[in-house]
Parts: structure tokens; C-alpha cells; sequence
């Protein structure tokens, strides 16, 4: 019995012991860690309140942006907006006194489509400020921002005095005017121990959309097109010439000229020209694809001049060789006028009068669509596809001999350069889209 009482004895002396000497070890740490604490400068961080608590999040942000700096920082949160520019010097130097701060941080997150950061050194007589503006949906980008100018403050506060802040001119009578501007700030830097978020390109922001830059609105076209005519001229190109106009960007009207080549119609026995003179308007909606590509669908009408001209040198009073002379009607007698037309089937070919020149004008409607690809600023790549429906057909009491039978519905092609100039909107139209 004894025996044990004194191993007991033996093991509360060794706990003790080494409770002792852990706390003898965790006095040089506690004494360290006092004195850098107390080396720490400290900062008051004040936010005015805001109606969606805007203001709680900028406080939060501002803190983890400051702290891991080596700042202490002490949050006040005034019941009150914040005051007047001409009231906050006073107010902010009372803080930093109460506190016994090197400085006063105030946010003000009231003002609707801005946030304001406020500074004032401990014994200062000078504000320095900075608003940054809250487009619609980019609020935590805008609290992104506010922080990073935060940090860079605290940072020449713990070193001395602001540099990199812009004074406000708290006489003046209007302490909205430009005083804060943008430009004077210089670009914040990173934090050493905790660097904030890299922030992303406008263009590559959540909720920001990149603008498509605007299609001409002045624009000349010349290229090829192509489409089928008639069975005596299955395929007919042309050189296409075209003025466009866009009042606005998403509707072009656009007026053009074919200048096609004559075509030889006809055998041996007789032969004529076949001459076209094709004008067109056109009216189309333009629609912005990615990559800069453009993409117009509308419709076009076109008036055609047809001339049926016939050529030097052929006769159409040859018979065919192989055909039969049929019994010729008895010719007219002296002083009378020729046959009409309707008389010409039945007659034969040496009662037929000399064919003349004859012109005819075919109307035309198309659904057509083009894409445009851009090579330059200025100069685009167009694709022309179509479906051309004729309205009219050539006269049908026409020589025999000129007789055509156009296609009711022509394929049409074409592709060209298109050369362009975007004229700059109206003012009153571009204050309107700033609105």
C-alpha cells in the first residue's frame, strides 16, 4: 500500500512538471506576439448604410483586401448617411483620435450607380476621394475595384501619408463636380501576402456584351452574277453593278445595273442579237453574325429591256433543205398592206415580211439572300443567291423568226467586292442610346 501511494506521488510531480514548463515556453511567444501587435498601425474603416446593403459588402471586401497587409483595422458603422463633404473632415479626425488611428477609410455606398471611398489622415486637413461608377448588373466588379484602391491606401498609410489619392475641394459649392477623377488615381497595387483577383477584360466581364461594330451605310458593289434566261440562252452572265443605302444598320435598300454581253441567237438562215438591259431595286433586313459576317434577306424586282435585234446578212426567206415547200398563199395585191401576224403561221417563208427590231419589257420579283465577310474595315466579300419569278412574258405577235421563250422561273448567282464607308449616327440618336 504505501508503494503505490508513492508511485501516485511520483506521476502528479511529473504532470505538473510539465505543465509547468509549457507555460514557461508559451511566454516568449505571448510576449513576441504583444509588441507586434502593438507595432501595427490602425485604421478606422467607417461605411455609410445603403438601402440593399451594399454597404456591408464593401466592408467585408475592404477588410480582406486590408488586413492580410498588416493593418488593424477598427469597423465603425455610423448610423446616419454620410455626412456633407464640408462635415466629414471634422467627423472622420475625431474618429481617428477616439481610436487613436493613423487614418479614417469611409465608404460611402448611398449614392445610386457609384460607390465613393473617402480618406482622412489622423491629423490632416485635407479629404481625398475617389467614386468609382456601378453600371446596371456590375456591382462586384465595382466592390472589386473599391477594395484594390483600399488596399493601396492602407499601404501609404502604414508607410506615412496618402500619395495616390485625389484631393476634394470640400469648399466649393458643388462637391460633385469633377474633383474625383478617374485619371489621377494611379493603378492600385497587388497586395504582397493576399493579391486580389485579376480582374477581367470589359469584353470579358459576366454580363458584359462586346457591341458589333457597324455595318456601312454607304456602300458600292461590283462582281459577277448569273442566271438562266431561256432555252435559246440557257446560262447568261453578267457584270453587276450596285448603290446600297442603309438608313439604319439593320435595313439596306439598294438600287442595280447588269451590264450583260449580246447574245447571238439564231442559225445559218437567220440570226438575231439578243440584247439585255436589266435595272433592279432592292430592299433587304441585315442581320450581325460572329466573326464579322453579315447576312442580308430580302427581295429584289427588276425591270429587264429586252431588244431582239435582227443581224446583217441573213435572209429568212431561205427555206429549211429538208423541208417541203408548202403551196404559198397568193400574194397581196400591189398597194396592200402586208398580212397580219396572226396570218404568218399559215404562211410560207417567202411571204414573210423582213423582221424588225423589237424590244420588250419583262418584270421580275426575287427572294434573294446575301452574306457578307469582311477583308477589311472597309472592304467586304459578298455570296448572292436567288430565285427570280417572271411577271410578264415578250410580246407574242413578234416575227417568227425572233421568237423567244424566256424561263418563268431563273436561278440567280453572283458574288462580288463590295466597297463601304459607317457614317457616325446622329447626335440626337446617339444621346438617346446613352440614356
Amino acid at each position: 500500500m504505501p508503494a503505490a501511494s508513492l508511485a501516485l506521488a511520483l506521476r502528479a510531480a511529473r504532470t505538473a512538471a510539465s505543465a509547468a514548463a509549457c507555460a514557461l515556453l508559451a511566454l516568449p511567444a505571448a510576449a513576441a506576439d504583444a509588441p507586434r501587435a502593438a507595432r501595427e498601425p490602425l485604421l478606422v474603416l467607417a461605411a455609410s448604410p445603403s438601402a440593399d446593403h451594399t454597404d456591408r459588402r464593401a466592408v467585408d471586401l475592404v477588410a480582406a483586401h486590408v488586413r492580410p497587409l498588416g493593418v488593424r483595422l477598427q469597423i465603425v458603422r455610423p448610423g446616419a448617411p454620410r455626412p456633407a463633404l464640408q462635415d466629414l473632415l471634422p467627423e472622420a479626425r475625431a474618429l481617428a483620435e477616439a481610436w487613436d488611428a493613423r487614418g479614417v477609410l469611409w465608404i460611402d455606398a448611398g449614392s445610386k450607380g457609384e460607390l465613393a471611398l473617402y480618406v482622412v489622415e489622423r491629423d490632416g486637413d485635407q479629404v481625398y476621394g475617389r467614386r468609382i461608377p456601378v453600371p446596371p448588373g456590375q456591382t462586384a466588379t465595382a466592390l472589386e475595384s473599391l477594395a484594390n484602391i483600399a488596399g493601396a491606401v492602407a499601404e501609404e498609410l502604414r508607410e506615412g501619408h496618402v500619395a495616390g489619392m485625389t484631393r476634394v475641394d470640400v469648399a466649393a459649392a458643388a462637391p460633385d463636380a469633377a474633383a474625383l477623377a478617374p485619371e489621377a488615381v494611379p493603378a492600385p497595387a497587388a497586395p504582397p501576402v493576399a493579391p486580389p483577383r485579376p480582374r477581367a477584360p470589359a469584353g470579358l466581364q459576366q454580363g458584359a456584351r462586346r457591341e458589333p461594330g457597324r455595318l456601312p451605310t454607304l456602300a458600292l458593289l461590283a462582281g459577277y452574277t448569273g442566271a438562266n434566261f431561256s432555252g435559246e440562252a440557257p446560262w447568261q452572265s453578267a457584270a453587276a453593278l450596285r448603290a446600297s443605302w442603309a438608313p439604319v444598320d439593320s435595313a439596306v435598300f439598294g438600287l442595280g445595273y447588269e451590264l450583260v454581253p449580246s447574245t447571238s441567237v439564231g442559225d445559218e438562215r437567220f440570226a438575231f442579237d439578243l440584247v439585255r438591259h436589266p435595272v433592279s431595286t432592292s430592299g433587304q433586313l441585315r442581320f450581325h453574325l460572329p466573326l464579322g459576317l453579315d447576312l442580308q434577306i430580302g427581295a429584289r424586282a427588276s425591270v429587264d429591256v429586252v431588244q431582239r435585234v435582227p443581224q446583217s446578212g441573213t435572209q429568212a426567206s431561205d427555206p429549211p433543205a429538208q423541208e417541203p415547200l408548202r403551196a404559198p398563199l397568193p400574194r397581196p395585191p400591189r398597194g396592200f398592206p402586208p398580212p397580219p401576224p396572226w396570218m404568218w403561221p399559215r404562211m410560207a417563208p417567202q411571204q414573210l415580211p423582213p423582221p424588225e427590231p423589237q424590244t420588250d419589257l419583262l418584270f421580275s420579283v426575287a427572294p434573294v439572300a446575301e452574306l457578307g465577310y469582311p477583308l477589311t474595315p472597309w472592304l467586304r466579300l459578298k455570296a448572292l443567291v436567288g430565285v427570280d419569278f417572271l411577271l410578264t412574258r415578250p410580246d407574242a405577235s413578234a416575227h417568227p423568226a425572233l421568237a423567244i421563250q424566256p424561263d418563268p422561273v431563273r436561278i440567280l448567282a453572283g458574288m462580288g467586292l463590295e466597297l463601304g464607308v459607317a457614317l457616325p449616327s446622329p447626335p440626337a440618336a446617339a444621346g438617346a442610346g446613352g440614356r
